[in-house]
């Protein structure tokens, strides 16, 4: 062997950096992670305190990246958010002409507000996580039904997914949800020679979706163990 000459074992991608990126539809997830729940009763939710880790380790056993050194950069969370405006908007409903009795306008306002005490406290603490950004936006409200509804945050995770893709931000992204809305840029995503991974539960996960993906992780085919290394049972 000739001097400065080295001996490398195993495989070369144990020298390659890649560089990860994590992106959660909250709503779609959420919604994912309760139709999978092994205790229909409960109401399982996402920990963020857990999830990159999880991530991060379950891809190390992929044969694909078991070699690679993968590195987190950090996670985005997408979610609506109820305001103030749809409570004036409900109670803008009282005495009006509509189908609706007063106490059930009282009853969804009352609702609405405990919403808003939630995630006054979600944020306060996701501002304990590292590496994580929480993204939101207005929930809608339809006045006609007096129900509420999520618009645009596949939208702007799209649009957040193409742009970290051009300014190259990541090598791979692993995707938290499966909404059909998420396809051209996952295509998009592809042809600039990033891997894209979506990670969902296949009752909201479209079929073209997991075709497109690079790889797909089933949160169906998750042990309970595994379930609870993503998330815990809310009281």
């Amino acid at each position: 062997m000739q001097e400065g000459q080295k001996l490398y074992k195993g495989s070369f991608l144990q020298y390659i950096k890649m560089r990860v990126l994590i992106l959660i539809d909250g709503d779609n997830f959420k919604n994912g992670l309760q139709n999978v729940s092994r205790d229909k009763k409960s109401n399982r939710v996402l920990d963020l305190n857990k999830i990159n880790p999880f991530v991060i380790n379950y891809l190390k056993n992929n044969i694909q990246y078991k070699d690679c050194k993968l590195m987190h950069l950090r996670t985005y969370y997408y979610t609506g958010m109820y305001t103030e405006d749809i409570i004036k908007r409900a109670e803008h409903l009282k005495g009006k002409k509509n189908n609706f009795s007063n106490k059930q306008i009282d009853s969804l306002v009352e609702y609405i507000k405990s919403q808003i005490k939630n995630q006054q406290k979600f944020l306060e603490d996701a501002k304990n996580y590292y590496f994580l950004e929480i993204r939101t936006s207005p929930l809608k409200f339809n006045p006609s039904s007096l129900k509420i509804y999520q618009k645009g945050v596949d939208v702007q995770l799209a649009v957040d997914l193409v742009h970290f893709a051009y300014t190259d931000a990541f090598d791979i992204v692993v995707i938290l949800s499966g909404d059909i809305d998420l396809l051209e840029s996952m295509k998009s995503v592809k042809n600039l020679g990033k891997h894209v991974i979506i990670f969902g539960a296949q009752s909201v996960t479209s079929e073209e979706i997991k075709r497109e993906a690079d790889f797909y992780i089933d949160l169906e085919r998750l042990s309970k163990k595994e379930l609870n290394e993503i998330s815990h049972i809310e009281k």
